[in-house]
């Protein structure tokens, strides 16, 4: 296994002739911390979105578990351990906290019908995972940011997420 978790190297990428990220290097170690910071516009998200699989390099590859690739897809990326949490979050206001955890598991096993004791058990180890308190019958609009943040978070862990990027 490779020193590190994930290595982007010499990642390139244009949109219609701008250039957006020109030879850029990262590399992150198995439970690193790092921050991403610049200006509006400097490449951040691009490379999120290179590094998650929604958009493809020019140039330069993606090292993950040390793995080499040079183009990834969004479902090869979250296969792999790559989870991203936007800041919107991606969670549904309308749909408890127990629905927002559990639906996506339930619906990755091919179940037909919705059982609330299974869902419910589900979203318990979700929480479990973070030690995170939050009553699961309550609406996610109702919770606070740093609540919604909580139960994104506790879905990225919940399908086994190696590396999350915030």
């Amino acid at each position: 296994m490779s020193e590190y978790l994930l290595k982007a190297v010499d990642i390139s990428k244009s949109f219609a002739g701008v250039k957006s990220l020109t030879n850029v290097s990262l590399e992150i170690r198995p439970g690193e911390i790092h921050c991403l910071a610049g200006e509006n516009g400097c490449g951040k998200s691009t490379l999120i979105k290179i590094i998650s699989g929604v958009y493809q390099a020019d140039s330069g590859y993606i090292e993950f578990n040390g793995k080499k690739y040079t183009t990834i897809s969004p479902l090869e990326a979250i296969n792999m351990g790559i989870q991203v949490i936007y800041q919107d979050f991606s969670i549904f206001p309308n749909l408890t906290v127990m629905e927002n955890l559990a639906f996506n598991t339930e619906l990755a096993a091919g179940h037909k019908f919705v059982n609330k004791k299974r869902m419910r058990q589900i979203a318990e180890e979700a929480l479990s995972k973070i030690n995170f308190n939050v009553e699961l019958d309550r609406l996610v609009g109702t919770l606070t940011v740093a609540e919604k943040q909580m139960v994104a978070i506790c879905r990225a862990l919940m399908f086994n997420a190696k590396l999350i990027i915030m």
